[in-house]
């Protein structure tokens, strides 16, 4: 017993297939991980993984732990040196990773392979620190299901391995269980922990803030506006079809041309780029509303920034979100994760009637030494016409009626007179190009002018009425002040190419325009499908990615009609797991059901039984091998035919793979099987061995 229980617990050797499994579900688990990895770190992670599966077959060459000290050594140098830190987000999921697929290579036991899916778990839960999307979370849960086959695997190779080592010398037989099997048990058991995962995402307070912050890492491209604009940076943009932010208006959303989504303001310009400059000092800016304002919601995505978009022009924002001289708005913190706010903005409006001495030096101020034609032709505009506005109209209409394009992928511009070469060499350009030329050429005509960076348009979803608000559709324009008028909007885009703003950027592209991809795909039974896709990633982004302390709070007081304090919900978390719990528990158990005898049960049972009748009762705590010797002992005659069937049952009962023959055999001899029944010449009664060994023991007892 002792021997049997010491291979039990030192079985080491798993069968081949088992480390397979671990391998390649380790594999899966580090596969998101990979678009974060350095180049080299990829070479060396594959090197890894097709290492440790030669391994597989070829034990011996397994690495020594000198050897794999030595590569985590080089590894962690190859990431600090990139990333300049080994415990930031990316580059302490990286290292987990490298650290993983090298302890593959020192694993020997079952208990080490079983760590190993235990971390993998852990890697799991660091792909949510980058992407909480609705792709990431199913690639996890198939992840998940294969590392629990994996633990399913293992454990059922251990199983089949020590039977197989004590009764047929060590050939162990691992498939107890077809791959189907395991995938509906790994399966049910993801399905059975889905409900209390529920409970604790519903129940679970909610704390404002993150709960750990992570070192901020350097070096960390994210798509979307910068805060300085130059020929080419905003028409890379429109490669990109990643949302920037949902807005949802209370009632009817405003036309396509008012839907314009302010976020910086650039007063400074060097010659070739815009940037926003020193602050506006302007201590209130004055704001008098033409129309009624429309209320929304907007659902911003992460963009590591503080700035916040709005509909031009921002009305009232939350106290918690501040508003500059110049109408941007502005967050406490750095956009890191999903972030919801409601404003109210009107889309015909006045502003700053009155000009401040700063924004008008600010507005006028141009470089001397660059664009000395833009310049000049600015200034012939100022003597030619006598009212700005005569200025405002004849560039617009200039670039309406010469030979100037709208394009993305504009010739390029460089040196120190950007402006000059666009506007009187190649003429085709995108937003960025006419809103810096029109602002250079206002300023030159002594008109205050200013670029503004933001967003025009998105995309209306028929479905839930939702305006989805894409990276390509990032936008320039200009607002320049005049007298009585104050800051007026002018977009010098709608003049070369009206259909971009009044319907979207495909429409404004020529037929022969090489278009991104995510343009191309936008015919009718596709944008069917993105309407539905993005319906549904709305809704995730709200109920769960956007489940903080005060939409809980909302639904908390929904459900109970009042506001329960953290207490409470403690206790109704507690209560409704347990409940849960108890829940699973019957279904698992199923008390209401008759349980279900296998055929091989059922026939020993039925065996048991006739021995029982002949006075050869089974006892509870009795096994099948010493009932066996039991009922041989009363039952001499028989002891051949006992030994053969308990025989069948135990291999047909704790074997692999039993065959059908097997239990064939096994039921035709549990039939035909009968006690054996002698006539005692004294009393004529009939009895069986069993019965006249009771008998003779209680004369002897008499006697």
């Amino acid at each position: 017993m002792r021997a049997a229980l010491s291979r039990l617990i030192d079985f080491k050797n798993l069968p081949q297939q088992s480390v397979f499994w671990v391998v390649l579900s380790i594999a899966l688990v580090i596969t998101p991980h990979l678009p974060r990895f350095p180049l080299w770190s990829v070479f060396l992670i594959a090197a890894l993984f097709i290492w440790r599966l030669l391994c597989i077959k070829h034990p011996r060459w397994l690495p020594p732990k000198w050897l794999l000290l030595l590569i985590i050594i080089v590894a962690a140098w190859g990431l600090f040196m990139h990333f300049g830190t080994v415990f930031g987000k990316t580059a302490g999921s990286v290292f987990l990773s490298l650290l993983l697929a090298i302890k593959l290579h020192e694993s020997r036991s079952r208990r080490d392979y079983m760590l190993l899916i235990a971390l993998s778990f852990f890697i799991i839960v660091t792909n949510f620190l980058f992407s909480q999307s609705i792709p990431t979370v199913v690639f996890m849960l198939l992840s998940v299901i294969v590392l629990l086959m994996s633990m399913i695997h293992i454990n059922l190779a251990q199983d089949a391995g020590i039977e197989a080592r004590i009764d047929t010398g060590g050939n162990s037989r691992s498939q107890t269980l077809s791959h189907r099997d395991k995938l509906k048990l790994a399966s049910r058991m993801l399905l059975q922990a889905l409900p209390l995962m529920l409970i604790m995402f519903v129940l679970f307070p909610r704390i404002p803030g993150p709960l750990w912050q992570l070192p901020q890492e350097k070096n960390v491209a994210v798509s979307g506006l910068s805060d300085r604009m130059e020929p080419g940076n905003i028409s890379a943009l429109i490669q990109s079809s990643a949302v920037a932010f949902r807005a949802e208006f209370d009632r009817q959303p405003p036309p396509q041309p008012q839907l314009y989504w302010r976020a910086l303001v650039l007063w400074t310009f060097d010659g070739r780029s815009w940037e926003r400059g020193k602050t506006n000092p302007t201590i209130q800016a004055s704001i008098k509303s033409l129309a009624d304002p429309v209320d929304y919601r907007i659902t911003l995505e992460p963009h590591q920034k503080d700035w916040l978009f709005a509909l031009d022009m921002p009305l009232d924002v939350p106290e918690n979100i501040g508003i500059s001289s110049n109408f941007e708005l502005k967050a406490r913190d750095k956009i890191n994760s999903l972030y919801q706010y409601r404003l109210s903005s009107v889309t015909e409006y006045v502003i700053q009637p009155q000009l401040s001495h700063w924004e008008r030096s600010a507005g006028l101020k141009i470089p001397t030494e660059s664009n000395p034609q833009t310049r000049a032709l600015g200034r012939q505009l100022a003597q030619q016409y006598a009212e700005p506005q005569q200025v405002v109209s004849h560039v617009l209409a200039m670039f309406n009626a010469e030979d100037y394009h709208y394009t993305l992928n504009p010739p390029l511009t460089p040196g120190a007179d950007s402006v000059d070469q666009f506007l009187f060499q190649t003429r085709r350009g995108f937003c960025e190009h006419y809103a810096g030329s029109f602002a250079l050429l206002m300023r030159s005509a002594g008109i205050p002018a200013r670029v503004l960076l933001g967003y025009q348009g998105g995309t209306l979803n028929p479905l839930n009425q939702v305006i989805t608000v894409r990276q390509s559709e990032a936008h320039a324009w200009v607002e320049v002040w005049l007298e009585g008028q104050g800051w007026v909007r002018i977009d010098p885009t709608a003049a070369i190419a009206p259909q971009r703003i009044e319907r979207n950027l495909n429409a404004a592209l020529d037929s022969n325009e090489v278009r991104p991809l995510h343009m191309q795909l936008n015919n009718g039974v596709l944008q069917q499908l993105v309407f539905y896709w993005d319906a549904m990633d709305n809704q995730w982004k709200q109920w769960v990615i956007g489940y903080d302390d005060k939409l809980q709070q909302a639904l908390l007081n929904k459900l109970f009609n009042q506001k329960l304090p953290f207490a409470e919900i403690i206790l109704y978390m507690v209560i409704s797991f347990m409940l849960m719990l108890l829940v699973i528990s019957l279904f698992i158990v199923r008390p209401w059901q008759r349980p279900q005898v296998e055929p091989v049960q059922r026939s020993y049972q039925q065996f048991c039984n006739k021995l029982a009748k002949q006075g050869v009762k089974r006892q509870a705590h009795e096994g099948p091998l010493d009932f066996a010797q039991r009922a041989a002992q009363q039952l001499p005659q028989q002891a051949a035919s006992i030994d053969l069937i308990n025989r069948l049952y135990m291999r047909l009962r704790y074997q692999a793979n039993a065959s059908e023959q097997l239990l064939a055999q096994f039921q035709r001899r549990v039939k035909k099987f009968r006690a054996a029944r002698v006539t005692d010449r004294a009393t004529g009664r009939a009895h069986t061995n069993g019965g006249q060994v009771k008998e003779s023991q209680a004369k002897t007892r008499g006697n």
